[in-house]
């Protein structure tokens, strides 16, 4: 009978474990989402702040694209605090819990994507008031490669790093089939959402201005930019997630999120001249600067890199070669293949020269492999986060 009774309590325990951890993995795949939301709405914001400046100029700090970007990162960032908050609390009441999260000063116990939340989205903030020091020292730009637009902006992408983190971790701790389908296809959303948010670093790259003139060639930086991030994006995608199709399912996501930019930026921008009673200081196009400008070549790399990772897991190819097919793969995402100026990669390289071209992009495709290595490091990493 003792027996009987032990085995009951042990039962009864691992039955209160496993409800615990249900709970946790709710918790984090809900903050997570809402991180990963705030994100969205500072990509979107940061959209039309680019249209009003471009179009508009600046006239004053909280504007509403302004308002809408600084939203973005207060949702995230306190969406990442509330889940540290939470899962510190009931990791003091529970050990076991404690050892399904990372722990930090030996006072704080969550998941780790929360911490990343947290410190990207106070990072961004941040940015904010310097970045208002930074006009009011030195004048009003729209250049996004000002320190602090490169800070805003970067912060926010880690933030959407730090979502996909958490609902990662959410799919595995969770043994709910439903909600780890939620937390995996959050992730890939997650994903996207950064990669649309470094693509935004990629814009003034192509600008003549900030390329580099070496005397026999003008270095660009864009090969590089491109090849760093599309690549790091699309190869974690491909690690982080047990789909055939997930870098591809990543680059449709992205490509969804410039069709709402198409949709939303200029109408916005109509309304608030209207109201503000402001005229364009110049023509302005039927849709919004940054979804016209924007690339299409991650979702050929996309398609690429799946094709290989497929070959792969089927023929049990040794890492090396992996690497090397995987670097071969991502290469196309160097070339600036816009939506809608599809030939505007054969204008820049004509514009470069062979020499221009060979300064360019071999450093872009060193920093593709670079991009490869990291992307993979940081799938495994989704992939087996927190179990």
């Amino acid at each position: 009978m003792a027996k009987t009774l032990d085995g009951d309590a042990i039962f009864g325990r691992t039955s209160s474990q496993g409800r615990s951890l249900q709970m946790v993995g709710v918790v984090r795949l809900a903050l997570g989402l809402t991180a990963l939301l705030g994100a969205i709405i500072f990509l979107e914001g940061t959209s039309w702040d680019i249209q009003w400046h471009t179009f508009l100029g600046r006239d004053r700090t909280l504007i509403p694209p302004h308002i809408m970007m600084l939203s973005g990162v207060a949702i995230s960032g306190v969406s990442g605090l509330l889940a540290v908050v939470l899962e510190s609390v009931w990791a003091r009441r529970n050990s076991q819990m404690a050892q399904n999260g990372t722990s930090f000063a030996s006072i704080f116990s969550g998941s780790l994507g929360a911490y990343v939340v947290g410190f990207a989205a106070l990072d961004a903030a941040v940015a904010f008031p310097l970045d208002a020091y930074w006009h009011a020292l030195y004048g009003i730009d729209v250049a996004i490669w000002a320190p602090f637009h490169v800070m805003f902006v970067a912060g926010m992408g880690i933030v959407a790093l730090g979502a996909a983190y958490m609902l990662a971790s959410a799919s595995n701790v969770t043994s709910s089939i439903r909600l780890r389908l939620a937390a995996r296809s959050g992730v890939v959303i997650a994903l996207a959402t950064m990669l649309a948010i470094f693509t935004l670093l990629l814009f003034d790259s192509l600008s003549e201005q900030r390329s580099i003139n070496l005397g026999f060639a003008f270095l660009d930086f864009f090969p590089l930019l491109a090849g760093l991030l599309t690549t790091f994006v699309l190869v974690a995608a491909a690690y982080a997630l047990p789909w055939r199709w997930s870098a591809t399912a990543v680059a449709g996501v992205y490509m969804l999120l410039a069709g709402i930019m198409a949709l939303y930026v200029q109408p916005a921008t109509d309304w608030l001249v209207g109201v503000e009673r402001l005229t364009y200081r110049r023509a302005h196009p039927l849709t919004a600067v940054v979804a016209m400008e924007w690339f299409i070549a991650p979702l050929l790399a996309a398609i690429l890199i799946d094709l290989v990772m497929r070959r792969a897991r089927r023929k049990q190819w040794l890492s090396g070669k992996q690497a090397l097919f995987l670097t071969l793969a991502s290469l196309v995402s160097m070339l600036p293949i816009m939506a809608l100026r599809p030939t505007f990669f054969v204008i820049l390289l004509v514009a470069l020269g062979v020499a221009g071209t060979i300064v360019s992009f071999v450093p872009g495709v060193l920093a593709t492999y670079a991009g490869m290595r990291l992307g993979r490091n940081i799938g495994e990493s989704i992939s087996n986060l927190e179990r």
